[in-house]
């Protein structure tokens, strides 16, 4: 059996579900335990979120353009 090799894109999607979900898992038990700061936490995962969402799309984009050019 071969193993795959993990990608840096590959890293940045199962980043990016993971931490969709620890974020989901946060404003859902936060109104029940009252997690301190979890606003500010749950801010900080949509930024970094974001970020990396960013990469994706940029990344995607100059893939394309770069086929286009050949």
């Amino acid at each position: 059996m071969k193993k795959k090799k993990m990608t840096i894109k590959s890293f940045a999607k199962y980043t990016t579900n993971i931490l969709c979900i620890i974020n989901a898992l946060i404003l859902v038990l936060d109104p029940i335990w009252g997690i301190p700061y979890a606003d500010k936490i749950s801010a900080t995962i949509v930024g970094v979120v974001g970020v990396i969402g960013t990469y994706l799309l940029g990344s995607k984009t100059v893939n394309t353009i770069m086929k286009g050019k050949e």
